[in-house]
């Protein structure tokens, strides 16, 4: 067999007849024509697969070759001349094989697990984003607080800035599973607190807030975690794309049903928490436990393997960066106080200014420094090799992290400067109630529905690229922002609603593509990743809220009006006066909120320059690999050069 083999191949190239050794007295079974030179059968050429053949092409098949040249068999017939068979692929291809069917079953049940069980939480913490933001100037006002109002929205994402890097840490640590409900206690607790505080105990609503800032964050951070965990990018944009609708809607209906339970009592809008919570913390343990992830196994962070490392509870501990947290707390803390006292409680250069605001400063640059003595081989990696740093400083300094960073900044901005700035221009400047204010704040929900769609539609079905709405929603956002301060000055009602569906279009654009495009370029580091993404969204809501007061204040300052003074610190107290008082307290409101929104345009102007630095993603579909753009996603256009895969 193996001597007819060989002869048929030297024959095939000099196309002589097969010779056999031993001569042939048999009759053959079939007609021959020996004067007549032999040749192979010439394969036929495949014809092309059709559209519905290629979608149904199994991924366990698609290395199996059609007929070509390379395909052709040889068969030796009892007593006859070898023949030449074109080889076929026997295996029918139009339906998915066994394991495809059974792992795109796997894959439907799994998704469908996450969804039930992370719906709860997820939609208690984009609520508690925004519930108080048709309740915030009641509240104030019924503490007397009116001037310090944007501590009730800081204390919340003072906490929650801080602690988003450390839930990412203790998802890995201690598990997803207890992760997941310690967060929902601490929001249990912290809503319990301000749903009890006293009008005479403004700290104990503001310890409340801290704590449900520490919960809502630890719910974000684990919900994207666990979204990721166990698929792929593509996969992880499916799943981003159902929590973006249920985020947008929480954020959305937040101020409609955070009004209407104001004008029962504000209170109301902590209490919903509570069971909300309790439903959340059973929905984990029986519908998610089985499928989260336990702890990771604790490492070396510079990578190097250390059989002696003890998994104890004490050591798991000592993984977190107390140290940074404690800095970046207390910095950015003072950095606050101090923006919202100056120029409108006390003079810039006065102690009660200065003190804070160097003090912020100083302890924010010793964070950084404590951060980058945290770098494997530094001071402080070398004393605690274990202990992972609250901010991963490489990432800080990669040009793709540090604009995705700023523009999540930019989103909480803009966010938060619609939800409670506009929310107040109504309830101050046109007198209307919380449920009023909460419904003028729906119409930035379309907007968001509008860009969350476009965001699913860029990242599942075409272009499967991300800088496109990234880049999309950096232009549209601070646009939405000027146009909303010109149509407040104005008062035109239309307008005003056509900008806030703007702003919403531009801030639901990046919800989704923000993460992924992170994800796309640093797959092994996603709670990173993720946990950076949603801390510039906190810090960008308390700047903004912040420096709006600020604004704010001043302007009423520079008009001889002073919120913190027992005749205008309440909306009672504003009643009180004449109508040409009640007038000029109304002008001067309605000028410092439309100071407040130009300023904060121009950080989202800014914003878009940065972007045109920014790199792209290319999400794989159907097995495909991902892609990144190294540099500049618009450079690369003009330079002609290829996106290269995901290492």
């Amino acid at each position: 067999m193996a001597y007819l083999a060989y002869k048929w191949y030297k024959n095939r190239k000099n196309k002589l007849p097969v010779e056999s050794s031993e001569p042939d007295t048999s009759e053959p079974s079939y007609p021959t024509e020996p004067s007549k030179l032999y040749e192979p059968t010439k394969p036929t050429k495949a014809s092309k697969p059709t559209k519905s053949e290629k979608k149904r092409d199994c991924i366990h098949r698609r290395g199996v070759s059609q007929i070509s040249e390379s395909a052709m068999e040889l068969t030796a017939h009892p007593d006859g001349a070898p023949e030449v068979h074109e080889k076929t692929d026997l295996v029918d291809n139009s339906s998915p094989c066994a394991e495809c069917k059974e792992a795109k079953r796997a894959a439907r049940i799994y998704r469908w697990r996450i969804i039930s069980g992370l719906f709860v939480p997820f939609l208690v913490q984009s609520l508690d984003v925004t519930i108080i933001a048709g309740a915030l100037p009641f509240i104030a006002s019924d503490f007397n607080q009116l001037a310090q109002l944007n501590w009730i929205v800081s204390a919340f994402n003072l906490t929650s800035a801080c602690f988003i890097p450390s839930w990412g840490q203790l998802a890995d640590v201690f598990g997803r599973y207890y992760a997941m409900q310690f967060s929902l206690i601490f929001m249990v607790i912290g809503s319990v607190l301000c749903a009890a505080a006293p009008v005479t105990s403004f700290p104990m609503l503001l310890v409340g807030r801290a704590l449900q800032g520490i919960g809502c964050a630890g719910m974000l951070i684990n919900t994207k975690v666990i979204l990721a965990d166990k698929v792929t990018l593509e996969e992880n944009a499916k799943n981003n794309t159902i929590f973006t609708i249920v985020g947008g809607v929480g954020y959305g209906i937040g101020p409609v049903v955070g009004g209407y339970l104001t004008q029962v009592s504000w209170r109301w809008c902590f209490i919903i928490n509570i069971p909300l919570g309790l439903i959340g913390m059973v929905l984990v343990h029986f519908v998610l436990r089985p499928e989260l992830l336990g702890p990771q196994e604790i490492k070396r962070v510079d990578g190097v393997t250390d059989v002696n490392i003890e998994q104890t509870f004490k050591a798991r501990l000592l993984t977190i960066d107390y140290g940074g947290q404690i800095l970046f707390l207390f910095g950015l803390g003072l950095l606050v106080l101090a923006l919202t006292w100056a120029g409108s409680s006390y003079a810039w250069n006065s102690v009660q200014i200065l003190a804070p605001l160097i003090i912020g400063v100083a302890l924010l640059a010793a964070f950084i420094v404590w951060e980058y003595l945290m770098l494997p081989g530094h001071f402080l990696s070398r004393r605690n090799p274990t202990r992972k740093a609250m901010l991963p400083f490489k990432l800080l300094v990669a040009r793709n992290v540090s604009i995705l960073m700023y523009i999540s900044f930019l989103t909480g901005m803009a966010m938060y400067a619609v939800f409670y700035f506009v929310d107040l221009y109504f309830a101050l400047v046109h007198g209307k109630d919380s449920g009023e204010s909460g419904v003028n704040l729906l119409y930035y929900l379309p907007g968001l529905a509008a860009g969350s769609y476009m965001a699913m539609f860029a990242c599942n079905v075409w272009p499967l690229q991300t800088f496109a709405t990234l880049f999309l929603g950096v232009v549209l956002e601070p646009l939405g922002l000027t146009l909303i301060a010109l149509a407040l000055d104005k008062e035109g009602m239309p307008f005003i609603i056509g900008m806030l569906v703007l702003t919403g279009v531009g801030t639901g654009v990046r919800f989704m593509p923000g993460t992924l495009h992170g994800i796309g370029y640093y797959p092994r580091q996603i709670a990173s990743i993720v946990s950076l993404m949603s801390l510039m969204v906190s810090l960008g809501g308390t700047i903004a809220t912040t420096l709006m007061l600020n604004i704010f204040n001043n302007t009423l300052s520079q008009g001889g009006i002073n919120f913190s003074s027992a005749g205008s610190s309440s909306f009672d107290a504003i009643a009180g006066l004449g109508p040409v008082e009640q007038e000029y307290i109304r002008g001067k409101a309605k000028r410092g909120i439309v100071l407040a929104f130009y300023a904060l345009s121009s950080f989202g102007w800014l914003g878009l320059i940065f972007t045109l630095a920014l790199g792209n993603v290319t999400i794989g579909k159907k097995g495909k690999a991902d892609k990144v753009v190294k540099g500049s996603y618009l450079g690369s256009l003009f330079r002609g050069e290829k996106p290269s895969e995901v290492e």
